[in-house]
């Protein structure tokens, strides 16, 4: 899940989440580090940076994951020594070296992802669904680039070849797919449409764009005019602020057929509420459900 800042990943993120696990489905969230977005929508406290996928409510569980946990992972798999990889951490110049290495740090977060992708119970994967709330378009692009940068600078050795299973992994289309959010306004829709076309350029697969708080303008034809022409007899607060909504939905709509002409597949909506939080979460999983069936 991906898209420009601001336009509710996090949001759709739990929401998804929270639909898959009312299917009876297996599923872990992903944030990337920092306070986690995801664990205050479902009515959790706070989940910590680089910690196994624990419960958060309603089913899902959610990791936050950490990249230098990511690279210690791989390493920690490759190099048998007990504790060798924590004291070589310890480290500040080598610590310092992997965050700032180019890709590393993009490939811990991969890397971590992709060991969910690994994990078995019972003799059959783990996880039904591993979403991903990506950070904001450029930095997730820079991310999803990481392991087709690394190729280039790394021709051989352990290196290379995480690369490169990180990258198939990115490019099967049964295993992996993006999901853009966007906004039904102007600059966030350009967004998505450069994004969209970055990851296909990839050979990422992008299954949908989910437009979010898209707004009904609920004016029957003829309703509008109407009210405009009530507003010419003087100021008309609550009928001024049904005109201006409804000429936002309409520009909302417009824009969105834009983005429709462009991708070649319609987006998914996800209307506007007024609800937050949890309350939030749980209107949009519905509409997504209804949408489904």
């Amino acid at each position: 899940m991906t898209g420009k800042g601001g336009v509710g990943k996090s949001t759709l993120s739990a929401a998804l989440a929270l639909v898959a696990a009312r299917a009876g489905k297996r599923v872990v969230v992903c944030e990337i580090e920092g306070p986690s977005a995801v664990a205050p929508l479902l009515g959790a406290a706070r989940v910590t940076s680089g910690e196994p996928p624990r419960p958060i409510g309603e089913g899902v569980h959610l990791a936050v994951l950490c990249p230098e946990e990511g690279i210690k992972s791989y390493l920690a798999d490759k190099i048998h020594v007990p504790g060798i990889i924590d004291l070589v951490f310890k480290q500040p110049v080598v610590s310092r070296f992997f965050r700032a290495a180019p890709a590393f740090s993009e490939m811990g977060v991969l890397y971590a992802i992709s060991r969910l992708l690994d994990e078995r119970e019972g003799g059959r994967p783990k996880w039904d669904h591993v979403i991903v709330d990506l950070p904001a378009s450029g930095h997730a692009v820079g991310m999803l680039e990481a392991p087709f940068v690394g190729k280039r600078i790394f021709v051989a050795g352990p290196v290379r070849a995480l690369c490169e299973s990180i990258e198939k992994i990115l490019v099967d289309h049964e295993l992996a797919t993006c999901a853009v959010v966007t906004l039904p306004e102007e600059l966030p829709v350009n967004e998505a449409l450069e994004l969209s076309d970055k990851l296909r350029q990839r050979g990422l697969r992008v299954e949908a764009v989910l437009a979010n708080a898209v707004e009904d303008d609920g004016l029957a034809p003829g309703e509008r005019e109407a009210l405009e022409r009530a507003q010419r007899h003087g100021e008309q607060p609550l009928i001024e602020g049904a005109i201006a909504a409804a000429r936002r939905a309409a520009r909302g709509s417009e824009t969105l057929r834009r983005l429709a002409d462009e991708m070649r597949t319609a987006p998914v909506p996800i209307s506007y509420r007024l609800e937050r939080g949890r309350a939030l979460v749980r209107e949009i999983a519905d509409e997504l459900e209804r949408a489904a069936s």
